[in-house]
């Protein structure tokens, strides 16, 4: 059985959603119904929520960690994940 959702948006986010899902060869019904089924498989929204000011923050920090030599290389990544899986 399926039930029907009525949501009210601003028009030029409904046509620009529209463009975007059909760059991705779905309809906006398709798109709602993938957004929805993160939701329930994740148990919540399916990206973190934050503020621009928190991500503004964070990517300060990180660039700050960059700077200070405290990074691993992607390489170095994929090797300590190799590792533990090993």
């Amino acid at each position: 059985m399926t039930t029907l959702i009525h949501v009210r948006v601003p028009e030029d986010m409904k046509t620009k959603a529209t463009k975007i899902f059909a760059k991705l060869g779905i309809d906006m019904s398709t798109g709602i119904k993938i957004y929805l089924n993160k939701v329930v498989e994740e148990k919540g929204i399916p990206f973190p929520l934050q503020t621009r000011e928190a991500l503004i923050q964070e990517l300060k920090e990180a660039r700050a960690q960059y700077e200070r030599g405290e990074f691993i290389s992607s390489d170095e990544l994929r090797a300590r994940i190799a590792k533990k899986a090993a």
